[in-house]
């Protein structure tokens, strides 16, 4: 099968992550603005950089992984996000999980991107369940997890935090 290389919503542009868009992903991975709610996973640039490796490191290996978020009218990256092969509990799961620039919260930006990463996953990867893991204390994350039907299914503490485990119901 091969995966898209883009994905349109209404407002955005989701695309495979490539070599031009690592000065950005670091940027955001490494801002502690861009990390209110869970700033222990915050990272330095040496780490955004191994993370953006491995994030690429994903496509080549599932055929899928996290985007780079633009705006469609103007391309701007307004952050990073979507569905990777994962395992949670054991299970082969896709995590749903997103970092986006402080200027583009509020504004609905997430849920959309979220959206088009489940029914993407819905329709590619029926046999993997969707989560979500957050930081219990991260309300905007959980918001969005509710507001697209994950059912909280698990807290617990992993390297010693609180997070929460959200799972989209099985259709």
């Amino acid at each position: 099968m091969v995966e898209p290389d883009e994905i349109r919503t209404e407002r955005l542009v989701l695309s495979r992550l490539e070599p031009t868009d690592a000065d950005v992903f670091i940027a955001v991975h490494s801002a502690p603005e861009a990390y209110p709610h869970d700033g222990w996973s915050r990272r330095t640039a040496d780490q955004a950089r191994e993370l953006f490796v491995n994030f690429r490191q994903n496509w080549a290996v599932d055929g899928i992984g996290y985007w780079t978020i633009r705006l469609a009218e103007t391309a701007e990256v307004i952050g990073f996000g979507g569905v990777r092969h994962s395992l949670e509990e054991g299970e082969p799961v896709l995590n749903l999980a997103y970092r986006l620039w402080p200027s583009a919260w509020g504004r609905g930006y997430a849920p959309e991107m979220a959206r088009a990463a489940v029914s993407w996953a819905q329709r590619h990867r029926p046999d993997r369940p969707v989560v979500i893991v957050t930081d219990v204390g991260n309300t905007p994350s959980i918001r969005v997890a509710e507001k697209l039907g994950f059912a909280r299914v698990l807290e617990r503490r992993r390297d010693d935090r609180p997070e929460v485990l959200f799972r989209l119901p099985a259709r």
